[in-house]
C-alpha cells in the first residue's frame, strides 16, 4: 500500500521541510535547494513571468523532485527504552 505525500505551494504555505516532517518525512540535504526553487517558481508566477499553465507545469515538475527527495524520518526512541549505551 502506497502512501500519499502532498505539498502546498505558495507564499503563505509552510516550508516544504515542515510539510514533509508533518507527514513523517524529511527532504534531507535537498531542502534548501527545493525551498529556493519553489520560491522562484511562485515569484515568477506572481510577477507575470510565468503564465498560469506554465506555473502549473513547473509545480508538477517541482512536485516530482520533492517526492523523489523525501526520506522517512528516523523513528523516535520508544519511552522507557535504554538502548543509548547498549551496542
Amino acid at each position: 500500500m502506497s502512501r500519499m505525500i502532498g505539498f502546498n505551494h505558495g507564499a503563505l504555505s509552510d516550508s516544504y521541510e515542515k510539510q514533509a516532517n508533518e507527514q513523517g518525512f524529511t527532504l534531507g540535504e535537498e531542502k534548501e535547494r527545493l525551498e529556493k526553487l519553489g520560491f522562484s517558481v511562485v515569484y515568477c508566477w506572481i510577477h507575470g513571468v510565468l503564465t498560469d499553465s506554465q506555473y502549473d507545469m513547473a509545480l508538477k515538475k517541482l512536485q516530482k523532485q520533492l517526492v523523489k527527495a523525501i526520506k522517512p524520518l528516523p523513528e523516535p526512541p520508544k519511552e522507557g527504552s535504554t538502548d543509548e549505551n547498549h551496542a
